[in-house]
């Protein structure tokens, strides 16, 4: 969903760069204390009653993983030549998004991979945005850690480690399948 955004930016509305910079700052501007707390009030009533759910996570989360996601994507565009790449494709008979398929993507597939891998790690160990929105309806893997704090360390212990291998188990086949 965000790669769709960052090329639309690069390659249709380039003068807006600027414009997406200020936007991709602003969610390090607000703390997350802060962030939950508006959000508890804007969700809490209203049509959509959806503090509590998963729901508001996954809109969360998406806030959160832009920026990071928007950088690695942005950098990566910066450093190959879209219109160049667009043109070719297109004299050669592709159409936008098979242009975008076949010859933008591979040319960013190490920025695109950086920007899953730093989102996934980032919100995979995000705990504030979870425990105050949720609490203990839907419990993530962090929010499992904080309530298992009093019981078993050696089970806590194994599975911090747990989430530490399968995050380097992760990488390495990331950066396998980038090679």
């Amino acid at each position: 969903m965000i790669l769709p955004l960052v090329f639309a930016v690069f390659y249709y509305f380039p003068r807006l760069k600027g414009l997406m910079e200020i936007l991709i700052i602003l969610p390090f501007a607000v703390p997350p204390v802060v962030s939950s707390v508006g959000l508890l009030q804007l969700f809490a009533d209203g049509p959509f009653p959806i503090v509590g759910t998963p729901w508001i996570l996954i809109g969360t989360y998406f806030t959160i993983a832009l920026p990071f996601m928007y950088r690695a994507l942005a950098n990566s565009l910066n450093g190959v030549p879209l219109k160049d790449l667009m043109d070719a494709a297109h004299l050669l008979g592709a159409n936008t998004f098979k242009a975008v398929l076949l010859v933008v993507i591979p040319n960013i597939r190490k920025g695109l991979l950086v920007s899953l891998l730093i989102a996934f790690s980032f919100l995979f160990g995000e705990f504030v945005f979870a425990n105050i929105l949720v609490g203990t309806r839907f419990e993530t893997l962090q929010i499992y850690l904080y309530n298992m704090r009093q019981t078993s360390g050696h089970f806590t212990s194994a599975l911090v480690m747990s989430y530490f291998v399968f995050t380097l188990i992760l990488t390495l086949t990331a950066s396998r399948l980038s090679r």
